[in-house]
C-alpha cells in the first residue's frame, strides 16, 4: 500500500521530535554529570583548604597569644606620617618582614598618598623605603616645615600641659629625626637652628633661602655671602663696636632720644640694619632664592 504524503511529513516531523527529544535527554544527563564532579571539586578543594588552616595554625603562635592587628585605609583626616609611623609598629608588632611592607602598605593608602605611589616605578613602589619616602615627599611636611611647626606650638593652641608637652615631644622627633638622623646630626640640625639665627639680617636671609642640610654648608654660604657684601660685615662691626662703646662710656654722656623721634643720635646707639640683600629679597625660611643679577 502506498503512503501519501502527508503521511510521509507526519511520520517525518515525528522522528525529528523523537530525535530531539532523546538529544535533550542525553544533554541534561551531560549537564547533571558535570554538575555532580564541579561539586565534588569544590569539596575537595575546601577539605584541601581545612586541612592547610589546620596545619598553619599547628606551626603558627599558640591559640593564647594576641589576635591579629588589622588596619584601616588612610582617611583624609589622618595624619600621613602617623598613620605611616603607627603601620611600622603594627609591623614590628606582627613581624611582617621588610619586602612584605610595600604590598602591605599599598592597599590602606588613599588619596594623594595613593597617586604618589602610583607614579613611583613597578620595582620602586615594592620596595617599603622608597614607597615611604615617595609618600611622605607628597603629602608630609619637610624637616624646615616640621621644625617650623615644632617652634610655633603654643598651649593656647591645645589647651592642657600634658597635651602640650605631647605634641612639642611629637613634633621635635619629627624634625630632629627626620631622614634617621642619628646623635651627630641631631646636634648638627640644632646648631644650623642657632647658627642662622644669630647671623646678621642679610646673611640669614641669603643662607636661608639656599637651604643649607647641615652646619658645614651654612658657614660656607654665610662666609661666600659675607665676602660679597663686605657692607654685611661692616654693620656687624659697626653694631658691636658701638655697643662696646657705648658700655665704656660715662652716664652724662649718654643722651637718651626723645621717645617721639625715630631716630637716635650719633653713637647713641648701634647702627641699624640695612636692607636685605636685593639678590635675595625677605622670605620664609628655606625658600627658593633668586638667581643673583648678572654684573652685579
Amino acid at each position: 500500500m502506498e503512503s501519501s504524503p502527508f503521511a510521509d511529513l507526519v511520520h517525518a516531523l515525528a522522528t525529528a521530535q523523537q530525535s530531539q527529544h532523546q538529544a535533550l535527554v542525553t544533554l541534561r544527563k551531560e549537564q547533571e554529570r558535570r554538575f555532580e564532579a564541579l561539586v565534588l571539586a569544590q569539596q575537595e578543594d575546601r577539605e584541601a583548604f581545612r586541612r592547610l588552616l589546620a596545619s598553619a595554625g599547628s606551626t603558627s603562635a599558640p591559640a593564647a597569644g594576641p589576635s591579629p592587628i588589622t588596619l584601616t585605609k588612610m582617611g583624609p583626616q589622618d595624619d600621613p606620617e602617623a598613620f605611616i609611623a603607627l603601620f611600622e609598629q603594627v609591623a614590628e608588632a606582627s613581624g611582617w618582614p621588610m619586602e612584605q611592607r610595600a604590598a602591605r602598605l599599598l592597599p590602606l593608602l588613599t588619596g594623594e598618598a595613593q597617586l604618589a605611589a602610583l607614579q613611583l616605578p613597578a620595582d620602586h613602589r615594592l620596595a617599603y623605603a622608597d614607597l615611604r619616602r615617595a609618600v611622605l615627599q607628597r603629602v608630609g611636611r619637610t624637616p624646615e616645615q616640621q621644625r617650623q611647626r615644632f617652634r610655633a606650638l603654643r598651649m593656647e593652641e591645645v589647651g592642657s600641659p600634658f597635651a602640650f608637652g605631647q605634641q612639642l615631644r611629637d613634633a621635635c622627633w619629627r624634625w630632629l629625626r627626620a631622614e634617621d638622623r642619628d646623635a651627630e646630626g641631631i646636634i648638627d640640625q640644632v646648631a644650623l637652628e642657632q647658627f642662622v639665627a644669630r647671623l646678621p639680617a642679610g646673611t640669614a636671609e641669603w643662607v636661608q633661602c639656599h637651604r643649607p642640610a647641615s652646619l658645614d654648608q651654612a658657614v660656607g654660604l654665610a662666609e661666600d655671602h659675607l665676602a660679597a657684601v663686605p657692607a654685611a660685615g661692616q654693620r656687624m662691626s659697626s653694631s658691636l663696636s658701638s655697643s662696646l662703646s657705648l658700655s665704656l662710656s660715662s652716664p652724662s654722656s649718654r643722651v637718651p632720644s626723645s621717645p617721639h623721634s625715630p631716630t637716635t643720635e650719633a653713637g647713641a646707639g648701634p647702627t641699624p640694619a640695612g636692607p636685605p640683600h636685593p639678590w635675595c629679597p625677605p622670605v620664609s625660611p628655606f625658600y627658593v632664592c633668586l638667581s643673583p643679577p648678572s654684573g652685579e
